[in-house]
């Protein structure tokens, strides 16, 4: 039963949509995508007082718009940002947690591979959870440029930004990263139509992936085509092993009948909406500082679906609270992955950065509030 249970929950056709992503990060940075996405949102932003950390997070959240990974998008923007911003002034230390916060907008812009994993253990729609989430993913950066902004007033850090581009080059720049920006407009264009599943819209970007870096581009070889298939199988291997053994223990708690005493103990404990998503929204913050994100959905999302559910939370809605939850918790410590991926291009001491992150996890709570007390913001559009 055990390696049935666990092959079962891996055997899955959305579960394609995982390793499709996660090579379609890979294929651009090897394929010179994502250097072109940067260079725009330089141009665009780059300029302005702070600029370059507004960048930084625009620029992940264009990033996560293909990838769906939060460490990917740490790696691969925070990792070209962090001496940029050295160079113009900025604190080390906060240089490195502004590519941590931006990096947990991967796994809220769509595609996201939280997302597709909620989507698939709750019969949520994929689709509806993406459109859902995009705007979530909005609100929250907007939050996170905030914050960004007020940090570096109250550490009055002086910074040398880019001289103001002419029009001419900011127009240059967006030609030069057109076919990059093609890629996310292809890809949720598609979804939301229609005209093809969050998996056939993985496959599609990464055939078009190779299209632009082998013939458009001209910077992807066979030698990085290769080197990002086996980064990507990598990955891939240790996501999937991580929802087969967690779906076990999810199929373990269903036939044990927690998630009924569960709903019995809600219903007996008079708890309202508002006080039940309150209690959901501590526990996700405190398993978001132990545990990675995948395994914390695939153990609780089937428990707490339900409950929510009973007390008239929206399912899509619900799912779009719980990724909000669990992305914050991917830079808080212990356990915040993308401190830790800062911590390793940047070698800045983890703890410097978590203290560079305070002003963000002020701006974090706030925004997981308003979206999760606030359902016609991000439902409006899913309607």
């Amino acid at each position: 039963m055990v390696a049935q249970r666990i092959f079962v929950s891996v055997d899955s056709f959305t579960l394609l949509a995982v390793p499709f992503f996660i090579l379609v990060g890979d294929l651009m940075i090897q394929g010179g995508i994502s250097r072109r996405l940067i260079d725009l949102a330089n141009a665009m932003v780059g300029w302005i007082k702070g600029g370059m950390a507004y960048f930084t997070l625009v620029a992940s959240a264009f990033f996560g718009a293909i990838s769906g990974s939060a460490l990917a998008t740490t790696s691969a923007i925070g990792g070209l940002m962090y001496p940029e911003m050295i160079k113009k002034g900025y604190q080390p230390a906060f240089a490195a947690a502004l590519g941590a916060v931006g990096g947990t907008l991967g796994i809220l812009i769509p595609p996201s591979i939280a997302f597709i994993i909620f989507g698939t253990q709750t019969d949520t729609s994929v689709t509806k959870l993406f459109t859902g989430g995009a705007v979530a993913g909005v609100i929250v950066c907007v939050f996170y440029i905030i914050a960004a902004r007020l940090g570096l007033a109250v550490s009055k850090t002086q910074t040398q930004e880019s001289e103001r581009p002419s029009l001419r080059k900011v127009v240059k720049a967006f030609f030069k990263a057109f076919w990059g920006l093609l890629c996310p407009i292809i890809i949720l264009g598609g979804i939301y139509s229609g005209k093809f599943t969050a998996t056939e819209a993985a496959a599609v970007a990464v055939l078009y992936t190779l299209i632009v870096g082998f013939f458009i581009y001209r910077e992807l070889t066979v030698e990085k085509a290769v080197k990002a298939i086996i980064g990507a199988g990598i990955s891939t291997a240790t996501i999937l092993f991580l929802v087969g053994v967690a779906s076990l223990f999810s199929w373990i708690l269903t036939i044990e009948g927690v998630g009924t005493l569960l709903s019995n103990a809600v219903t007996s404990a008079g708890l309202n909406k508002i006080a039940f998503l309150l209690i959901v929204n501590v526990i996700y913050l405190i398993l978001g500082m132990l545990m990675e994100t995948v395994p914390i959905i695939i153990l609780t999302a089937p428990i707490f679906s339900p409950i929510a559910k009973m007390l008239g939370v929206d399912p899509v809605h619900f799912g779009i609270i719980t990724v909000v939850n669990l992305a914050f918790g991917l830079f808080t410590p212990p356990f915040g992955t993308c401190v830790f991926m800062a911590n390793s291009y940047s070698r800045q001491p983890v703890m410097s950065i978590v203290k560079k992150c305070a002003i963000f996890y002020i701006f974090g709570v706030l925004a997981i509030l308003l979206i999760t007390y606030v359902e016609p913001l991000t439902m409006w559009i899913v309607q």
